[in-house]
């Protein structure tokens, strides 16, 4: 393909090569010994539970998987998630989470000394997690008494006040070392997107003139924590999760194979606009598919099939046909045709667009629940 002559073009050529390499003859939870599970999008919308994610997770767990929860989410307790997930039907207590404040104190605990002194910038998950592993929480407002604090862990907490990031900001300038749990610009919101904890840590890094250590998805160490945590291999554990930009990302960060499960955030056309962002090992339209062989993509002369089904990009849009295809097997194929058409430069414009509408009405049912 002629795409491998530009950085875009040679993205999602690899993805189309990754696409292809995997298959499992048998069920694809049983190539893993463990599985961390993204929350919002994988496990619930909101308040409530993604339809049959429930009973798969406890025929996992029921079948001998260990399985770990981790989120971005530094304000809320392992166990406030833990009782969310139990109330939903979910196999969950507190050690079956792992918070990014929890990765983010696991940091800073490599570091310092024991019962260093940390100012704990967000919401109660970040102080206790920092008791967790042996270091003294201090809050903003005690912080000027006492030894100065040897670090920052600046998390999501929203009670936090204009005096806490001064607080904050003081110390920073002063040399304490910045771990930050997470990077997400923004908050969802019932009403829409508020600031997140993104959003306060470039206001602290543009006053100081730094940037902290970041440990939340997309990045390794939330993932490294949960592996730690399940006592498994990077080899034998699949990371599962709707977002490419921050679970799948994350997953390929961290060293890790990813499910990348189509019931969230993004559909099947965000990965023809950021294949950057990670390529998933899996593409499932839902957790069931776990329990399920995996159906390849196979190229052919024509363009490319999977379990039957069969599609071929044009430069005005996709070629489909169904054949004995589930829906998600024929979202392969096409997402296939589609990375290679777009890499060759094939696939612009008004086609891309007519692609990715194409893509994502054929799993529109399935994510509507």
């Amino acid at each position: 393909m002629n795409g491998r002559t530009s950085g875009q073009g040679t993205l999602r050529a690899e993805a189309v090569e990754r696409m292809l390499a995997h298959r499992a003859e048998g069920p694809l939870r049983g190539l893993y010994a463990g599985l961390v599970c993204d929350l919002d999008g994988v496990v619930y919308r909101g308040s409530r539970a993604v339809p049959g994610a429930p009973d798969v997770l406890r025929q996992l767990v029921r079948e001998g998987m260990r399985i770990v929860y981790a989120t971005n989410n530094a304000s809320r307790l392992p166990s406030e998630v833990a009782e969310h997930l139990s109330e939903l039907g979910l196999p969950a207590s507190s050690p079956d989470v792992v918070t990014s404040a929890q990765a983010g104190a696991a940091a800073l605990a490599a570091l310092l000394v024991p019962g260093s002194r940390v100012l704990a910038l967000g919401g109660q998950g970040v102080s206790a997690a920092l008791a967790e592993v042996g270091l003294e929480p201090v809050q903003p407002a005690r912080s000027a008494s006492g030894a100065p604090p040897a670090a920052v862990l600046q998390g999501l907490g929203r009670e936090l006040t204009v005096q806490d990031f001064e607080s904050a900001a003081r110390h920073l300038a002063d040399g304490a070392v910045w771990v930050a749990t997470n990077g997400d610009a923004t908050l969802p919101m019932e009403w829409g997107l508020a600031p997140g904890n993104g959003a306060y840590v470039t206001l602290l890094a543009q006053t100081v003139g730094r940037d902290p250590l970041v440990v939340g998805k997309p990045h390794a160490p939330l993932y490294q924590a949960s592996v730690e945590r399940l006592g498994t291999t990077l080899e034998a554990t699949l990371a599962v999760g709707d977002r490419l930009d921050t679970d799948i990302a994350g997953a390929v960060a961290a060293g890790l194979d990813s499910a990348w499960v189509l019931t969230g955030v993004h559909p099947p056309s965000e990965l023809l606009r950021q294949p950057e962002g990670g390529v998933p090992t899996w593409v499932i339209s839902h957790l069931a598919e776990l329990e399920q062989p995996y159906a390849a993509v196979l190229r052919s002369d024509d363009g490319y099939t999977c379990a039957g089904g069969w599609a071929r990009a044009t430069s005005e849009g996709l070629d489909l046909k169904p054949g004995p295809a589930d829906p998600i097997e024929l979202v392969r194929a096409g997402l296939a045709a589609a990375l290679d058409a777009r890499g060759s430069g094939l696939l612009t414009g008004v086609g891309l667009g007519e692609v990715a509408a194409q893509l994502d009405a054929l799993l529109s049912g399935s994510r509507s629940g």
